[in-house]
């Protein structure tokens, strides 16, 4: 028995259709997106976003992702996409020095350091920072109905502004 050409054609075309679509599609399955929802500082997630570290006349823009897993935060900083990123791995305890944002120029430490655990809780919305330290002035941007800030600005006296715009945060 045999087969037209045709069928075989149109078999094997079907075939190749079915397969390219189940074939190449990815369910993500460890993350999903928050909906605003408040994290506890406690649980695993990912916070993705830019930056923006404005001093006097210049101004150092950027992404970031912000990994927290247990005690352990991987901070990675870029400038660019096609740039080689920073990768920072530290410890929740630790402070960082804000400085890092700073990815080309060395503002000589006029910004200062910041707990990290502090900086997690800021851009989760969950403490206000006036009232731990006396240097830095913090102000939050929410977008509607979100309890979790789009942006974060930390400024102090000495005409130093870090902006930060939290795109997304990922729930381990």
């Amino acid at each position: 028995m045999e087969y037209p050409k045709n069928s075989i054609y149109h078999h094997f075309a079907l075939s190749l259709v079915i397969l390219s679509l189940f074939g190449c599609s990815s369910i993500a399955i460890e993350s999903k997106k928050t909906s605003n929802e408040v994290l506890s500082i406690n649980e695993n997630f990912k916070i993705e976003g830019k930056f923006k570290l404005s001093f006097m006349d210049s101004k150092e823009t950027g992404y970031f992702e912000l990994d927290k897993y247990n005690n352990t935060i991987s901070l990675t900083l870029g400038k660019s996409y096609l740039l080689p990123e920073e990768v920072l791995i530290l410890d929740i305890r630790e402070n960082l020095d804000l400085n890092k944002f700073a990815l080309n120029q060395d503002y000589l430490n006029e910004i200062p350091s910041i707990s990290i655990k502090h900086l997690l809780e800021l851009c989760l919305g969950l403490k206000t920072f006036n009232n731990l330290n006396k240097e830095l002035k913090v102000d939050f941007e929410f977008e509607e109905l979100s309890k979790t800030p789009s942006k974060v600005i930390i400024s102090n006296n000495k005409n130093i502004e870090l902006t930060i715009l939290i795109k997304v945060i990922w729930k381990n």
